[in-house]
């Protein structure tokens, strides 16, 4: 087994927390927009987790290949309850976090020349942006219609 470069380590390290802490952000939204009644907005944060759950596969994997254990403490998840346009706002903060994080991922890796787990957070941050494209529609859409509009064909 090869011997890791600390800075790479230390890069999947800080993405395996972002998406622990998004996973567990998802999950919980999904439950609590079930709760609420929006179904397809429930449906659409649970395909989110298993996305995440994709993406924190591709992290631990990497650094099983370098032997190394990974750390599973994570932020806790924080949105505002009952007010979707702030639950628009932190998704857009997480993922905002993420991309960065990601963006700063492949810069290291490829400054030590590993270029294999550069591309694993250029993967990574195809996602992290495809989120944010998706984040902004959104608020877009809202923008347009209003938010009552835009929730009621949620359900």
């Amino acid at each position: 087994m090869p011997a890791a470069q600390q800075v790479v380590v230390d890069a999947l390290h800080a993405a395996v927390r972002l998406h622990l802490q998004a996973i567990e952000h998802y999950q919980t939204l999904s439950e609590h927009l079930g709760r609420w009644g929006y179904e397809k907005l429930a449906h659409k944060y649970a395909d989110d987790v298993t996305e995440e759950r994709d993406h924190l596969k591709k992290c631990l994997a990497r650094l099983e290949y370098y032997d190394v254990q990974p750390t599973y403490e994570h932020a806790t998840p924080e949105w505002p309850r009952h007010d979707f346009e702030g639950i628009l706002s932190a998704n857009y903060s997480l993922e905002t976090a993420a991309a960065q994080a990601e963006r700063a991922g492949i810069l290291t890796c490829r400054s030590v020349g590993d270029e294999l787990s550069a591309m694993v957070f250029a993967d990574l941050l195809e996602g992290s942006e495809g989120s944010i494209r998706e984040i902004e529609a959104t608020q877009k859409v809202i923008e347009q219609i209003g938010l009552d509009n835009y929730l009621s064909v949620q359900v």
